[in-house]
C-alpha cells in the first residue's frame, strides 16, 4: 500500500524562453539539488512530447511533511499546483529514471468517486499491464481534493514510446471494460505526454 504520510507535489513550470534541451537538463540538475538539500525526494522533471510548451515542464516532488514545498528556482514560474495523496501508486516515493514516454492524464471527478474510480484503475492495471503488444506500467495515481465538489485525479503512466502508447488504447477485453466504467465517473480528462528530463 501507498504511504499516505508522503504527499505530491505536482508543479506546471514555466521558463522566460522556449527550453532547449541543454537548459531542461541544466534547470532539472538544480531543482533536484534544491529538493534534496530541503528534504523532499525529486520524483521526475518531465519536458512535453505533446500537450505541453515548448517553454514548460513538470516538476513532481514527494515531501513526509505538511510544511515541505518544491523548491522554486529563478526564471521558472508556476503556472499551475496540485497538492496530492497517492492512492493505489506508488508504494514509496522513488525518482523516476527509466527513458520512455511520461504521460499525465488529469481527471476530474466527484470527491464520492474516488474509491471506485481507484478500485476500477488497480482492478484494470492487472491485465493492462501485461498485455505482450505493448508495454506500459502506471505509475503513481494521485490524488488532489480541490475547494468545492470535486477531486483531481493524476495518472502517470510510463510507455517505452509513443507506439506503445497507441496501441495500448486497444486493451484486453477486461481493462476495457474497467477503463470504460471509470469513464463514467470522469467530468473531464486532459492527458499530456512528456519524456523524462
Amino acid at each position: 500500500m501507498p504511504s499516505e504520510a508522503h504527499r505530491y507535489l505536482v508543479q506546471r513550470v514555466r521558463a522566460d524562453r522556449q527550453l532547449t534541451p541543454e537548459r531542461a537538463v541544466e534547470l532539472a540538475r538544480q531543482w533536484q539539488e534544491a529538493c534534496r538539500a530541503n528534504g523532499v525526494v525529486p520524483w521526475g522533471v518531465f519536458a512535453g512530447l505533446l500537450g505541453l510548451r515548448s517553454d514548460e515542464l513538470f516538476l513532481v516532488a514527494a515531501a513526509e511533511t505538511d510544511g515541505a514545498m518544491c523548491p522554486a528556482l529563478p526564471g521558472l514560474s508556476v503556472e499551475d499546483a496540485l497538492d496530492c495523496r497517492p492512492t493505489a501508486r506508488p508504494e514509496r516515493p522513488e525518482a523516476q529514471s527509466r527513458p520512455g514516454v511520461y504521460v499525465f492524464r488529469t481527471f476530474e471527478i466527484a470527491p464520492g468517486d474516488v474509491d471506485e474510480f481507484v478500485r476500477l484503475s488497480a482492478e484494470a492495471w492487472n491485465s493492462f499491464e501485461a498485455a505482450s503488444a505493448y508495454r506500459a506500467e502506471p505509475r503513481a495515481l494521485l490524488r488532489a481534493d480541490l475547494p468545492g465538489a470535486s477531486t483531481r485525479m493524476l495518472l502517470v503512466t510510463w510507455y517505452d514510446g509513443l507506439a506503445s502508447w497507441e496501441r495500448s488504447r486497444q486493451p484486453d477485453p477486461a481493462a476495457r471494460a474497467n477503463f470504460e466504467a471509470r469513464a463514467r465517473l470522469t467530468r473531464w480528462a486532459l492527458p499530456i505526454a512528456t519524456r523524462l528530463v
